[in-house]
């Protein structure tokens, strides 16, 4: 198989599709499958219009990412100036590694796309709304998804699925229970913080607060997933005991500030509110909460969120949606370390690598980390790795542990997919 990559950071979607598939399609390629990842700026009807016209007849996947993405020589959603760029060029951005050209385009837009070729690959997708009632049939999505890439039946080498919150914990089931461990898994969750997110395949667009896509890649080579987890639990455990939203109101019918402080050996009870959430600033790269659950196989596993702000009744704000009963503890915060995670995503195999697809934690592009991490995450990434690649920021990256072929919905720092030449025996 060969994976092709190509970006655009030009703002209008015809134009930007057009490059993309001069890169992709040239020397008579015919790609099997094009993936694209969007920045929210663009639209995805005009995207997915463009896509028909320059991939007629290729299966065709697009999701929004509120967050950059980036391959080796391109940056979307870069915010400062941009270039137009072609996949072999290089791009006006302050977080790229590359030699910078004059800028052409003041743009925050952008597109990647990633391009899977090969006589004996195929591809197929399908987007769908989730209900909190709609009972998953596994076996008629995949049937359905099969049938799409022309090999209705048969388990795909590859599924990436993504989704907002609502929908992953059932769907993990629902595949788990259908396909057991035959078939490797990566993703990540939809952002919806900020409103809705967008994705499209060749029969249409969706947009909304809870969704889902998934995609089947069936590949003439070998597929290993792989996760560089995020954080350590440190002992302290507690149960939500009252929450609305976003913000927690009692940790052990306490309120939360207090537990989460108290794990911290600080007593706040007399501190300010502005002393309370200056300490809380200081103290979020080094801490946080997690939602302690199991998976579908029994094994415990994390869903880490970050402190936001302390309110006056010493409630939490945190940058997730929790529900009363959760299981929750304190975590150290490991992956400050960039050198120690994004410095050592390696391919565990000493086979030759035809590609990789990277799922990035977003606060690593986003929010207080990013003009401190991302260029060393761009760099580290790009100065480890020869073979075509594309980063995606996802909310929530999760990937089926390959230690115990389970597939456990976990928040990494960074889930890889990496597509190796095939093994001969």
């Amino acid at each position: 198989m060969q994976v092709v990559t190509a970006g655009s950071m030009l703002s209008d979607e015809r134009d930007a599709v057009e490059q993309l598939a001069r890169e992709i399609l040239k020397n008579g390629r015919k790609p099997a499958g094009v993936c694209f990842y969007f920045q929210k700026s663009l639209s995805p009807d005009r995207l997915r219009a463009a896509a028909l016209e320059f991939f007629p007849g290729i299966p065709i996947v697009g999701m929004s990412t509120k967050d950059r993405a980036f391959d080796r020589n391109v940056v979307i959603g870069s915010k400062n100036t941009g270039s137009s760029v072609s996949a072999g060029g290089v791009s006006r951005s302050r977080f790229s590694v590359n030699r910078f050209e004059e800028p052409k385009v003041v743009s925050n837009s952008g597109v990647i796309a990633l391009a899977f070729a090969g006589d004996d690959v195929s591809l197929g997708s399908f987007a769908g709304v989730y209900a909190d009632d709609k009972i998953i049939n596994s076996e008629r999505v995949f049937n359905r998804i099969s049938k799409k890439a022309g090999l209705c039946g048969v388990f795909p080498d590859l599924i990436m699925f993504h989704c907002t919150e609502d929908a992953q914990i059932p769907f993990a089931r629902a595949l788990a229970e259908y396909m057991g461990d035959s078939v490797q898994v990566a993703g990540g969750m939809f952002d919806i913080s900020e409103g809705e997110v967008s994705v499209f395949t060749e029969e249409g667009v969706l947009t909304g607060k809870s969704i889902y896509i998934m995609t089947f890649l069936y590949t003439d080579c070998d597929v290993l997933v792989t996760g560089e987890s995020s954080s350590e639990p440190e002992g302290h455990h507690g149960v939500v005991t009252a929450v609305s939203g976003e913000v927690i109101s009692e940790i052990d019918n306490q309120p939360a500030a207090d537990v989460f402080f108290r794990w911290l050996d600080r007593d706040i009870s007399s501190w300010s509110p502005d002393k309370i959430n200056q300490e809380l600033f200081r103290l979020r790269s080094q801490w946080t909460i997690a939602s302690q659950t199991a998976n579908i196989r029994g094994t415990i596993c994390f869903n880490i969120t970050y402190p936001v702000l302390v309110n006056p009744d010493h409630s939490l704000r945190i940058s997730n949606v929790w529900e009363k009963g959760m299981r929750v503890c304190l975590m150290a915060v490991s992956s400050h370390d960039i050198v120690r995670h994004f410095g050592r995503v390696r391919c565990p195999s000493d086979r030759t690598v035809q590609g990789a697809l990277h799922y990035m934690c977003d606060s690593y592009s986003s929010g207080e980390r990013e003009s401190v991490f991302f260029d060393t995450v761009v760099a580290a990434i790009r100065g480890s790795e020869s073979f075509p690649f594309v980063t995606v920021p996802q909310h929530g990256e999760f990937a089926k542990d390959m230690d115990n072929m389970e597939f456990i919905m976990d928040n990494y720092v960074i889930s890889s997919v990496w597509f190796l030449e095939k093994d001969p025996d």
